[in-house]
């Protein structure tokens, strides 16, 4: 029989290997083995015998006569099927192998699916095969053990806040990456265990997670292997993983609305697109520029954003193309900017029927972007003329991804909101010089092809994903970009609010957190800076209350309220300058 390579997934030399772990399974296990051999590519076969006494490990030393890529470990003593993978996953270290495949040797598991492990192994770290995901795919259970099953799996979702449908699979596929990170010897002997454990561990180091369906055909034993006491310790040893209990709340709220939009909001930001051109880009004198303007109902200030854009001083690069992203505009937003594309061809339009939020209005222009550098910019700021050439020169440092631009409000300072905006935009400013910060207006690579759909804070998602890749920003304090921060107390709280929650959002998912999150880091910057006359004095007390409020409300809006503003409630006040 020929054999093909399998699918482009491993490094030069590595070929896929399957461990299966044995005890008493005869004949099962060999009519696991003949459909393994049926399968058309190069891979090798390690079966880990618990010392069986049904003859099956027997038959499979004479089967190893015939294929040459199956070989028996032996187990010495019946130790746990946790132990029985660790020897598997050790021997698999020991060779070249990539990826590490799992299954049972009862014929629970068909062979057919491994096809569809290493497809998905291009793009994920662990590929979960799931009796649970998109329906129940079990054969030959009764009601009550399939119910057990489920409600297992949804305890451990719950308590590990993690978004999976079947935790406890022994379908799996691993790259060898995630086995190299994880300390073997820790590993718990028992099933269900270290079942968990493993995905658990795949999580914390930030591995791309994927579950499939594949159907699950009982071998209709009457007793099971896995005893009572090994089920209750499952139950309590899950305990250790536990997510914060803020994090168990905003997971069990998901159980009123939609946790399926949980599963793909975490699997999203989890597991973010890969980069365009794989990561590489070129130092260059001269840049070619895609800009985005993202808008909604911007009749009063979008005219003012493009000729802004329109009139730029470059000499490190020149603007390709501006799009504007219209989301759902109802005022006169889109014909406005249809005047501009009559008078510039680089201005181009794209219209989204209804209001999906910022994120998804980004990811329409990267869509479509064809610049070396690209550029977002809400339509509501207003750029000085060299503000874009400022931001282009930080891209000849070869180590430099993303910019920011340096933002100033154009509000009245005399009133509390006023000297609020201000104040915390300088704050900012100052941080930024010593600890890059990107928002309002960012410049990047063209290396991101998308951004989670859900997030609301973009910029820091961008900034997530490019810190990633080892990739560092730059602050171009020079950049000037005029914005207009709100004019009430009710708009100012909603925006700070809104901030609040969205980056509780990327924390706990993305494990990104920007630096002006800490308040800690703030105080130090307050206390610089601060003048200290009474009315100044009066102010910043009133400005950190409110600050300290609205981070309150943003963390019930995210733990309590399942409240991700990836859609935002305007502030209306903002909306002219």
């Amino acid at each position: 029989m020929s054999l093909n390579p399998a699918p482009n997934l491993s490094k030069e030399n590595m070929k896929p290997v399957v461990i299966i772990p044995s005890l008493n399974e005869s004949p099962r296990i060999e009519k696991v083995l003949k459909s393994l051999f049926l399968l058309k590519f190069d891979f090798d076969i390690i079966v880990v015998d618990a010392m069986s006494t049904d003859g099956s490990r027997e038959n499979i030393q004479r089967m190893q006569n015939n294929h040459p890529n199956l070989k028996l470990i032996d187990q010495p003593e019946r130790n746990g099927f946790g132990n029985a993978l660790k020897l598997g996953f050790q021997e698999a270290m020991k060779g070249d192998y990539d990826p590490i495949i799992t299954m049972d040797g009862n014929g629970s598991h068909g062979a057919g699916y491994i096809k569809d492990f290493l497809e998905k192994a291009e793009d994920y770290d662990l590929v979960i095969g799931s009796r649970y995901i998109d329906g129940v795919r079990v054969e030959g259970w009764r009601f009550r053990k399939l119910l057990v099953s489920k409600l297992a799996s949804m305890y451990v979702s719950y308590v590990l806040v993690k978004p999976i449908w079947d935790f406890t699979s022994g379908f799996r596929c691993y790259r060898r990456s995630v086995i190299e990170e994880i300390d073997l010897a820790a590993l718990h002997h028992e099933g269900y265990i270290i079942q968990i454990q493993l995905l658990h561990l795949t999580y914390q180091a930030r591995k791309r997670v994927k579950e499939i369906p594949f159907v699950y055909r009982d071998t209709l034993d009457r007793v099971s292997k896995v005893g009572t006491q090994n089920k209750l310790r499952t139950f309590l040893y899950v305990l250790r993983y536990s997510a914060p209990i803020l994090e168990i709340f905003r997971h069990l709220v998901y159980l009123k609305k939609e946790y399926e939009r949980f599963v793909e909001e975490y699997d999203e930001l989890i597991n973010p697109a890969k980069l365009k051109n794989g990561g590489e880009f070129e130092v260059k004198d001269n840049y070619s520029i895609s800009i985005g303007v993202m808008a909604y109902n911007e009749e009063k200030l979008v005219g003012k954003c493009l000729d802004g854009l329109l009139n730029q001083d470059l000499k490190s690069g020149y603007i390709k193309e501006i799009i504007v992203v219209s989301s759902g505009s109802t005022d006169r937003t889109n014909e406005i900017v249809r005047e501009y594309e009559q008078k510039d061809n680089r201005v181009k339009l794209i219209v989204q029927a209804s209001r999906m939020g910022k994120a998804a209005a980004i990811n329409d222009f990267l869509a479509i972007a064809s610049g070396d550098i690209t550029i977002v910019e809400s339509s509501d700021t207003v750029t000085e003329p060299y503000t874009v050439e400022e931001m282009i020169k930080t891209f000849k440092d070869k180590d430099v991804g993303m910019c920011g631009v340096h933002p100033i409000p154009v509000n009245d300072r005399k009133s509390f909101v006023g000297y609020s905006v201000h104040r915390l935009w300088e704050l900012h400013h100052d941080m930024a010089l010593d600890h890059p910060k990107c928002g309002e207006m960012i410049a990047f690579r063209n290396l991101v092809p998308r951004i989670p759909k859900y997030t609301s804070v973009d910029e820091a998602a961008i900034e997530g994903i490019l810190n990633k890749e080892g990739l560092k920003l730059a602050y171009a304090d020079k950049a000037i970009l005029h914005n207009k921060g709100p004019e009430t107390v009710r708009d100012f709280i909603k925006q700070r609010r809104r901030i609040a929650s969205g980056h509780r959002h990327l924390a706990a998912t993305m494990g990104h957190e920007v630096f002006t999150q800490s308040s800690g880091n703030i105080f130090g910057y307050v206390l610089k800076s601060q003048k200290w006359n009474p009315e100044h004095i009066f102010y910043m007390g009133l400005l950190m209350t409110v600050e300290a409020y609205s981070r309150f409300m943003g963390m019930i809006d995210f733990y309590l309220r399942d409240k991700n503003p990836f859609v935002w409630d305007i502030s209306k006040s903002t909306k002219h300058m």
